[in-house]
Formats: structure tokens, sequence, C-alpha cells
């Protein structure tokens, strides 16, 4: 409570004084009709190795005619283009703005995608699909951690597991926790057991002990910036490891949201090596909205990373590893 008035005084004098600059500094009319408002193509992919690559194809929202309550309008009729290696692959329309691809791709394949449609101009990108970074055997233990928004020490599991960095290339990662959840599926008017489910689904990794992804200092919290993770993805690179055996600890809170006496909880990590352009572009939006000064308009927002050329979007390949599975006994 102590640290939320600290950082709500902080940017109330931040306010104070970027007014008091603004009034005296010379006056400049701008006008959001200077801009282009011309609407284009966004387009979004991400292939990998799977057999399935999904493209969704929308158009961008001028700025003047831009409000929170807008919504991305999905392109049907656009003419998607999808190359393996110069080999042009069907493109299947599902509606709604969104295709997608069934082939087989593998490590190394460059996929390059043009999209065309009426009244837009073209737009289109290229990527590769990288290597898997192959994880080590995963270890778990029960710990605690300091969690500064209530001020109190709370029981987490850590997971473990150690991958080699290719050391001739710069390389960015996404790292995640697979938790596979059993239990009895109970009829909640009759109390009788229908039998027996498995649930898989990603918790939320808290990156507290890893120097990797923790990057947040107490100063920049007292600022208004924190370390969330968009979607609960959390990037990195390999600036201080490139070329190192490195071991991930990963954190995740000790719960269990399906059944209240599940039969077996295992866990597991899985590495995604990602391309530079999916990394610059999470790590673009993270940027946005961790910043409380960039939320209140009190400072330069920067644009959305993208390297899709005659539009905006991301079109961006990765591969993936995983470790082992860890159970977890019931207590």
């Amino acid at each position: 409570e102590r640290k939320e008035k600290m950082k709500r005084e902080i940017i109330y004098l931040a306010i104070m004084a970027i007014g008091l600059l603004t009034m005296a500094s010379c006056k400049d009319d701008v006008s959001l009709n200077d801009f282009s408002n011309k609407p284009e193509l966004v387009v979004y992919a991400f292939p990998s190795t799977a057999d399935t690559t999904y493209i969704n194809v929308t158009r961008s929202l001028p700025v003047n005619k831009y409000s929170k309550d807008s919504d991305l309008v999905g392109i049907s009729n656009a003419t998607v283009t999808y190359y393996i290696n110069g080999k042009e692959q069907a493109v299947v329309n599902r509606g709604d703005g969104y295709y997608y691809v069934v082939a087989k791709q593998k490590a190394g394949d460059k996929i390059s995608i043009n999209v065309s449609a009426k009244g837009l101009s073209d737009a289109g990108g290229e990527t590769v699909i990288p290597d898997s970074v192959p994880l080590g055997t995963a270890g778990l233990n029960k710990t605690r951690i300091y969690n500064s928004d209530y001020s109190e020490m709370q029981d987490c599991y850590q997971l473990s597991a150690e991958f080699t960095d290719p050391a001739e290339t710069h390389d960015y990662y996404i790292p995640r926790i697979r938790l596979k959840c059993s239990g009895y599926n109970i009829d909640m008017e009759t109390d009788d057991t229908l039998g027996i489910d498995t649930i898989n689904f990603y918790p939320n990794v808290n990156s507290q002990n890893e120097p990797l992804i923790t990057t947040l200092s107490k100063i920049d919290a007292d600022f208004g910036f924190s370390n969330d993770n968009l979607s609960g993805l959390c990037v990195f690179n390999d600036a201080t490891i490139n070329g190192m055996t490195y071991k991930l600890h990963l954190n995740t809170e000790v719960y269990n949201p399906f059944y209240p006496q599940a039969l077996s909880r295992e866990y597991r990590i899985e590495l995604l090596h990602i391309t530079p352009e999916l990394y610059n572009f999470l790590n673009s939006l993270n940027a946005i909205s961790n910043s409380d000064f960039a939320q209140h308009g009190l400072s330069q927002v920067a644009p959305t990373a993208s390297n899709v050329h005659g539009g905006f979007g991301i079109i961006a390949g990765w591969n993936i590893s995983r470790s082992n599975y860890v159970s977890v006994t019931e207590e």
C-alpha cells in the first residue's frame, strides 16, 4: 500500500513538472490529420515445426478513428500465398480473417508469406524456423519467495533444467512451464464421480529467481515500471551466456485450480527458441504495458516492432524443446 502511494506521488510530481515545462515551451500545433490515415494490412503468423500454421489478416485502424471500443476487422477475402523454401503451399480460408496451412516444416526452412486485399496495399514478410535448443533433466523443489504485492512470503514450486546456448549465433528464448493435472470429475449438483479428467495448461511463471529474465530494480518499480510479461511470456537473450551451459530456475505458485483433490500433478519446462523478430516484437509490447509513464502519456510510446513490409504485424518463426515431466506428491 505504501509502495503504491509512493508510485502515485512520483507520477503526480512528474505530471506537474511536465505541465510547467509545457507552459514555458513554444507552442506547436499538431493535427492527427497530418499523419497518414490510410488503413493497411496487418498480418500475424508464427511458423514452427508443427504441421499447421495459422495466419491472421486484419486491417489497421486510422489514428483519428481509434477508440478503446474499436474492434479489429478480419479480412475474409484476402489472397494469401505461403511458401516453404520457395515452394507454394495450399492455404485454407477459415473466414473472419483466419487462414491456415497444413504442411511439414523443419528447422532451417525459409517461410515467405504475401497477402493482398482489395483497396489495400500488398503486405508480406519472411522468416526462418530456428533449431531447437535441447533441455536437460528437469528438477523440482518447493521453496518460498517474497510477494511484494502482499508484502509476505509465499510457497512456490521451482523447476530447473539446463540448456547449452549455441556459441556461433545470437539467440532468443521464451521459457514456460507446462502442468498436467489429473483428478476426479465431480457432478456439482449430485457430487457423483463422473470419471477422471486430465487437463494440460501453462501456469504463470514467476521469474524472481531467474536473473536472465528479472532485470527490474527497486528504483524502476518506484518510478512506475513493472516486469510483467505479455500473456505470461518471459523473453530473454543470450547476451550474458553466449555459448555457455546454463541452468534455468522458474517459479510457479503452489495451487490446483481444477480439482479439490487432484490425483496427480506433473510439471515440465519448455524452451522456445525464437527469431529476433519475435523477441523484438514481444519486448516492444512489454515495454509499453510495463511503463506507468507511457500509460499516462508522460513518455513517448515506441512503435511496435514489425517485419511486415507494406503493412503491420509480425511473421516470426520458432522451435521448441521439452524437459521430462516431474511429479508432485499431493499433500
